[in-house]
């Protein structure tokens, strides 16, 4: 019984968090700014669905709204995705790769005035 009533209780609270997303989300469209007015939102319900998960009281119908709302937030909206900056990683790796290069050609310099 106690497992029911968690169960409901936990469907309340994360309908109105599900629905206080899904009205930013209507209610910035327009702006153009969903990523960064609803974000707070989103992660509220986000740590909410991770924790109910942990305890074991995400049911299958909190799952699907979950991944519903995680869709629209990453792919239509395209929020959620950090600005990848590559320019370190291919520094670093275009080191690496002429660091060997560098290291032979200094040397058979070397040895061919040696």
């Amino acid at each position: 019984l106690d497992y029911v009533i968690m169960e409901a209780v936990v469907s309340t609270q994360s309908t109105g968090k599900t629905d206080t997303v899904n009205l930013c989300f209507d209610h910035n469209k327009k702006r153009g700014d969903i990523c960064g007015a609803c974000k707070t939102d989103y992660e509220a319900l986000l740590n909410m669905f991770k924790d109910l998960q942990h305890d074991g009281y995400a049911c299958a119908d909190l799952a699907d709204s979950m991944n519903s709302t995680a869709q629209a937030w990453s792919v239509r909206y395209n929020c959620g995705h950090p600005e990848v900056k590559y320019l370190p990683v291919v520094s670093l790796a275009v080191g690496m790769l002429l660091l060997p290069i560098t290291f032979y050609g200094g040397n058979r310099l070397i040895t061919k005035y040696v």
